[in-house]
């Protein structure tokens, strides 16, 4: 029989066609559809809204999609294939039912919310104490107060007694921005870190860098600091350089090292405000704009690698709960259940036993004392 000629006459076959075609015009029609979604504008089109919610990012796939597939192909099949597998054994169902509960459950939600969470929580935290913003909003400031030991938590005391319910909904508002998948507190990408902290021409751009830092809850003095603290340095550097040059028979031209040294400690003791002011020195502002123009300049290195640190600290704990920390809950979990049962059976087992012992104990006794009674007479 010939296999090639066989082919061909399924491929010329009516039914064949009409499937081909039925497909074409489906496949054309449906691309038409998602070419005029597209087309309309994403933040009023619900169909735009369902597409941008179900696109991939990278390696990642969008929350609904990775929930739906965790869900629909992990804990759905598992619990169903649990009631089936002991039909007709309903502590062991029971048992098995209880063990998706607690190990599955806790992983798809683990993957689900808890990297993004931990994420938040530990950059937000980073923000405190580097001065840096690295989420895309702050929590809100359940207290204010910057009193410390008895007289501060006095104090925080004071303020949830007299306003309980601004207090709470601040803390229901600072979990759910905790929990949500999406939005809330998410920390930033290296992306908006170069566009925060970088890719400034004048002088009065970098001073709205610092604004922005101070309207994200971020500490601009301690980064204005440190940004004088690294352009001094280099100058004193620059200056060394040059002294050694002098040394060795070198002229230096136009030498205006040590005044734009002076320069820059003078703008550091001003703080901010001098960056606002008009007569700013002009070789310290090039040194300014020239620091934030690079995209690698200290601050994005420092907020990248921090935010690096993070992420692989946040997902490494995540790796080490889910690898050793929830076997081994679940193991004591089961151990406790299963060596209580096996205590409690033992124990009912020996007094049984010993009741048991008892009656025919008593039942011998009882016994003997009618044969021997028959005996003595």
């Amino acid at each position: 029989m010939d296999i090639q000629k066989i082919g061909q006459k399924i491929a010329s076959s009516q039914v064949v066609k009409n499937a081909a075609k039925y497909a074409n015009n489906a496949t054309t029609k449906l691309g038409g559809v998602i070419e005029n979604v597209l087309e309309k504008s994403p933040k009023k089109d619900i169909y735009s809204k369902i597409i941008n919610t179900l696109e991939p990012t990278g390696a990642n796939n969008a929350f609904i999609p990775m929930a739906t597939l965790m869900v629909g192909t992990v804990i759905v099949p598992r619990v169903l294939t649990a009631a089936k597998r002991n039909p007709d054994d309903k502590e062991a169902t029971k048992d098995e039912i209880t063990e998706i509960l607690f190990r599955d459950v806790q992983t798809v939600l683990i993957m689900l919310f808890a990297l993004k969470s931990i994420n938040s929580i530990v950059a937000a935290l980073a923000s405190k104490s580097s001065g840096l913003p690295m989420t895309n909003k702050p929590y809100l400031e359940i207290f204010n107060n910057k009193d410390k030991g008895l007289k501060g938590i006095s104090e925080k005391a004071n303020e949830f007694i007299h306003n309980p319910i601004d207090k709470l909904k601040k803390i229901a508002t600072n979990i759910l921005d905790t929990l949500h998948p999406t939005e809330g507190v998410i920390t930033l990408t290296n992306d908006e870190f170069i566009s925060n902290y970088s890719g400034f021409g004048n002088s009065a751009q970098i001073s709205k860098m610092f604004d922005k830092i101070k309207d994200q809850k971020g500490n601009p003095d301690k980064i204005f600091n440190k940004v004088m603290n690294i352009l001094i340095k280099k100058q004193k550097i620059a200056i060394s350089q040059q002294e050694d040059l002098t040394r060795a028979g070198f002229t230096i031209a136009n030498n205006k090292a040590q005044s734009i040294l002076e320069a820059l400690i003078e703008l550091k003791e001003k703080g901010l405000k001098g960056l606002k002011e008009e007569n700013l020195n002009k070789d310290v502002e090039n040194l300014l704009v020239h620091f934030f123009q690079k995209e690698d300049n200290r601050l994005v290195l420092d907020a990248k690698g921090l935010n690096a640190a993070l992420r692989t600290a946040a997902l490494a704990f995540e790796a080490t709960y889910l690898g050793f920390g929830l076997p081994a809950l679940n193991q004591k979990r089961l151990e406790k259940k299963y060596l209580t049962n096996e205590a409690k059976n033992t124990l009912s087992s020996a007094r049984e036993q010993a009741s048991a012992t008892t009656i025919n104990s008593k039942t011998i006794k009882a016994n003997e004392v009618k044969i021997f009674n028959k005996f003595i007479k």
